[in-house]
Protein backbone atom coordinates (compact mmCIF):
# COMPACT_ATOMS: atom_id res chain seq x y z
CA UNK A 1 0.00 0.00 0.00
CA UNK A 2 1.34 3.42 -0.95
CA UNK A 3 1.55 5.90 1.93
CA UNK A 4 1.60 9.68 1.57
CA UNK A 5 3.34 11.96 4.07
CA UNK A 6 0.56 14.47 4.64
CA UNK A 7 0.01 17.69 6.55
CA UNK A 8 -2.47 20.58 6.57
CA UNK A 9 -0.82 23.94 5.97
CA UNK A 10 -1.20 27.61 5.20
CA UNK A 11 0.99 28.65 2.30
CA UNK A 12 2.47 32.14 2.08
CA UNK A 13 2.07 34.76 -0.62
CA UNK A 14 5.06 35.31 -2.92
CA UNK A 15 5.65 38.72 -1.31
CA UNK A 16 5.82 37.26 2.22
CA UNK A 17 8.14 34.48 1.02
CA UNK A 18 10.45 37.08 -0.52
CA UNK A 19 10.52 39.11 2.69
CA UNK A 20 11.15 36.06 4.88
CA UNK A 21 14.00 35.09 2.52
CA UNK A 22 15.51 38.53 3.20
CA UNK A 23 15.44 37.77 6.95
CA UNK A 24 17.19 34.45 6.23
CA UNK A 25 19.85 36.35 4.27
CA UNK A 26 20.38 38.82 7.13
CA UNK A 27 20.76 35.94 9.60
CA UNK A 28 23.22 34.22 7.26
CA UNK A 29 25.23 37.45 6.89
CA UNK A 30 25.40 37.72 10.70
CA UNK A 31 26.92 34.25 11.06
CA UNK A 32 23.91 31.94 11.43
CA UNK A 33 24.78 28.52 10.01
CA UNK A 34 21.60 26.55 9.32
CA UNK A 35 20.11 24.11 6.84
CA UNK A 36 17.84 26.77 5.39
CA UNK A 37 14.24 26.14 4.37
CA UNK A 38 13.71 27.14 0.75
CA UNK A 39 11.40 30.17 0.47
CA UNK A 40 8.91 28.21 -1.67
CA UNK A 41 8.57 25.68 1.20
CA UNK A 42 7.70 28.22 3.92
CA UNK A 43 4.32 27.52 5.52
CA UNK A 44 2.38 27.39 8.79
CA UNK A 45 1.64 23.77 9.69
CA UNK A 46 -1.84 23.45 11.17
CA UNK A 47 -1.76 19.67 11.56
CA UNK A 48 0.71 16.91 10.69
CA UNK A 49 -0.81 13.52 9.85
CA UNK A 50 2.30 11.52 8.98
CA UNK A 51 2.29 8.75 6.37
CA UNK A 52 -1.25 7.76 5.51
CA UNK A 53 -2.94 5.82 2.65
CA UNK A 54 -4.82 7.55 -0.18
CA UNK A 55 -8.23 6.85 1.38
CA UNK A 56 -7.19 8.74 4.53
CA UNK A 57 -5.79 11.61 2.45
CA UNK A 58 -9.25 11.90 0.85
CA UNK A 59 -10.81 11.97 4.33
CA UNK A 60 -8.32 14.67 5.36
CA UNK A 61 -9.56 16.77 2.41
CA UNK A 62 -13.18 16.26 3.52
CA UNK A 63 -12.26 17.22 7.09
CA UNK A 64 -10.40 20.34 5.93
CA UNK A 65 -13.32 21.47 3.77
CA UNK A 66 -15.66 21.03 6.73
CA UNK A 67 -13.32 22.84 9.16
CA UNK A 68 -12.85 26.00 7.10
CA UNK A 69 -16.23 26.32 5.35
CA UNK A 70 -17.58 28.86 7.86
CA UNK A 71 -14.34 30.69 8.71
CA UNK A 72 -13.97 34.02 6.94
CA UNK A 73 -10.53 34.98 5.57
CA UNK A 74 -8.43 36.93 8.08
CA UNK A 75 -5.00 38.48 8.36
CA UNK A 76 -1.98 37.94 10.59
CA UNK A 77 1.27 39.82 11.01
CA UNK A 78 4.37 37.67 10.53
CA UNK A 79 7.13 38.61 12.94
CA UNK A 80 9.29 37.77 15.94
CA UNK A 81 12.20 35.31 15.75
CA UNK A 82 12.55 32.39 18.13
CA UNK A 83 13.94 28.88 18.35
CA UNK A 84 13.00 25.37 19.45
CA UNK A 85 13.60 23.99 22.01
CA UNK A 86 14.93 27.37 23.26
CA UNK A 87 16.99 30.33 22.13
CA UNK A 88 19.88 29.04 24.28
CA UNK A 89 19.83 25.68 22.44
CA UNK A 90 18.52 26.60 18.98
CA UNK A 91 17.89 23.47 16.93
CA UNK A 92 15.09 25.01 14.83
CA UNK A 93 14.97 28.75 14.12
CA UNK A 94 11.60 30.22 13.22
CA UNK A 95 9.67 33.42 12.68
CA UNK A 96 6.36 33.59 14.46
CA UNK A 97 3.09 35.43 14.38
CA UNK A 98 3.24 38.94 15.88
CA UNK A 99 -0.49 39.53 15.50
CA UNK A 100 -3.39 37.17 14.87
CA UNK A 101 -1.93 34.06 16.54
CA UNK A 102 -5.24 33.45 18.38
CA UNK A 103 -7.06 33.34 15.00
CA UNK A 104 -4.50 30.88 13.63
CA UNK A 105 -4.86 28.83 16.82
CA UNK A 106 -8.64 28.72 16.43
CA UNK A 107 -8.28 27.64 12.79
CA UNK A 108 -5.80 24.90 13.78
CA UNK A 109 -8.20 23.75 16.52
CA UNK A 110 -11.11 23.57 14.07
CA UNK A 111 -8.98 21.56 11.62
CA UNK A 112 -7.89 19.16 14.38
CA UNK A 113 -11.49 18.69 15.56
CA UNK A 114 -12.61 17.92 12.00
CA UNK A 115 -9.73 15.44 11.57
CA UNK A 116 -10.71 13.79 14.86
CA UNK A 117 -14.28 13.40 13.57
CA UNK A 118 -12.84 11.58 10.55
CA UNK A 119 -10.80 9.40 12.97
CA UNK A 120 -7.53 10.77 11.60
CA UNK A 121 -4.74 11.04 14.16
CA UNK A 122 -2.73 14.23 14.04
CA UNK A 123 0.35 15.41 15.92
CA UNK A 124 -0.61 15.78 19.61
CA UNK A 125 1.80 18.67 20.26
CA UNK A 126 0.07 21.98 21.03
CA UNK A 127 -0.16 24.36 18.07
CA UNK A 128 2.46 27.12 17.99
CA UNK A 129 2.24 29.26 14.84
CA UNK A 130 5.68 29.50 13.27
CA UNK A 131 7.48 29.43 9.94
CA UNK A 132 10.62 27.30 10.14
CA UNK A 133 13.56 29.29 8.72
CA UNK A 134 16.21 26.63 9.19
CA UNK A 135 17.61 23.80 11.29
CA UNK A 136 20.93 23.83 13.13
CA UNK A 137 23.67 21.82 11.43
CA UNK A 138 26.17 21.80 14.28
CA UNK A 139 25.69 22.73 17.93
CA UNK A 140 29.32 23.93 18.11
CA UNK A 141 28.16 27.01 16.22
CA UNK A 142 25.25 27.81 18.51
CA UNK A 143 27.05 30.92 19.81
CA UNK A 144 27.06 32.63 16.40
CA UNK A 145 23.53 31.43 15.75
CA UNK A 146 22.18 32.73 19.08
CA UNK A 147 23.84 36.12 18.50
CA UNK A 148 22.39 36.38 14.98
CA UNK A 149 18.87 35.41 16.10
CA UNK A 150 18.96 37.81 19.06
CA UNK A 151 20.08 40.64 16.74
CA UNK A 152 16.98 40.12 14.57
CA UNK A 153 14.52 38.93 17.22
CA UNK A 154 12.11 41.80 16.55
CA UNK A 155 12.03 41.31 12.77
CA UNK A 156 8.58 41.93 11.31
CA UNK A 157 7.63 40.78 7.82
CA UNK A 158 4.21 42.37 7.58
CA UNK A 159 0.59 41.42 7.07
CA UNK A 160 -0.40 38.15 5.41
CA UNK A 161 -3.98 37.44 4.38
CA UNK A 162 -5.06 33.90 5.20
CA UNK A 163 -7.52 32.91 2.47
CA UNK A 164 -6.97 29.16 2.03
CA UNK A 165 -5.73 26.00 3.71
CA UNK A 166 -3.84 23.34 1.76
CA UNK A 167 -3.78 19.58 2.23
CA UNK A 168 -0.13 18.97 1.37
CA UNK A 169 1.92 15.93 0.47
CA UNK A 170 5.59 15.92 1.43
CA UNK A 171 8.21 13.75 -0.24
CA UNK A 172 11.58 13.66 1.51
CA UNK A 173 14.66 13.84 -0.74
CA UNK A 174 18.40 14.34 -0.07
CA UNK A 175 17.97 17.96 -1.27
CA UNK A 176 15.13 18.64 1.15
CA UNK A 177 11.38 18.01 1.08
CA UNK A 178 9.27 18.47 -2.03
CA UNK A 179 5.75 19.66 -1.27
CA UNK A 180 2.83 18.90 -3.57
CA UNK A 181 -0.57 20.46 -2.85
CA UNK A 182 -3.28 17.76 -2.88
CA UNK A 183 -6.13 20.23 -2.40
CA UNK A 184 -6.35 23.95 -1.68
CA UNK A 185 -9.52 24.80 0.25
CA UNK A 186 -10.72 28.42 0.32
CA UNK A 187 -11.72 29.78 3.74
CA UNK A 188 -15.39 30.65 4.10
CA UNK A 189 -16.51 28.68 1.05
CA UNK A 190 -19.72 27.79 2.88
CA UNK A 191 -20.53 31.29 4.12
CA UNK A 192 -22.40 32.38 0.99
CA UNK A 193 -24.50 29.24 0.65
CA UNK A 194 -28.10 29.65 1.71
CA UNK A 195 -29.42 27.02 4.07
CA UNK A 196 -32.86 26.76 5.63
Amino acid sequence: MTLYRTFIAIELSDESRRMVAEVQERLRADGATLRWVKPENLHYTLSFLGEIPAAQVARAVVATRSAVSRIAPFSVVIGGLGAFPSLERPQVVWIGCAEGSELLGRLAGDVKAALDRERLTSDPKPFRPHLTLGRAKDNRQWGDLVRAVRAHQGATIGREWIKAVTVMESRLTPDGPIYTPREKVQLGHGLNSTST
